[in-house]
């Protein structure tokens, strides 16, 4: 809820997602959102990497640091996980053989 208390004021808004990450043409594209303040998305980010670790080169998996406000605000993005520019789910964690799953599927794609 919203009640300006000063004819100045201006309502707040909602940060939007500002860029996706880009594919990497011959390659799987992994890009990790992550600030360090949620354990959750801290865990789903260490099973992404490992994950990433089973297919070598076929994989580039990209670290992004949203804790730094210029880099969340380029982004518009606090965390998450992405492959090829697709946002992997919202709902509860996924478990790691999931992860490794939806990356080895557009492995086999390649």
């Amino acid at each position: 809820m919203w009640k300006p208390f000063d004819a100045t004021a201006t309502p707040p808004h909602w940060i939007t997602q500002k860029k996706s990450p880009a594919p990497i043409p011959g390659k799987v594209a992994v890009t990790a959102f992550i600030n360090g303040w949620c354990s959750v998305q801290n865990m789903i980010y260490e099973r992404t990497k490992r994950a990433c670790s089973q297919f070598g080169e076929q994989v580039v998996f990209t670290s992004i640091d949203t804790s730094d406000p210029e880099t969340f605000q380029e982004w518009g993005i606090v965390d998450g996980i992405f492959v090829d520019g697709k946002r992997l789910s919202f709902g509860p964690p996924l478990s790691y053989e999931k992860i490794l799953q939806k990356i080895r599927r557009r492995v086999k794609g390649l």
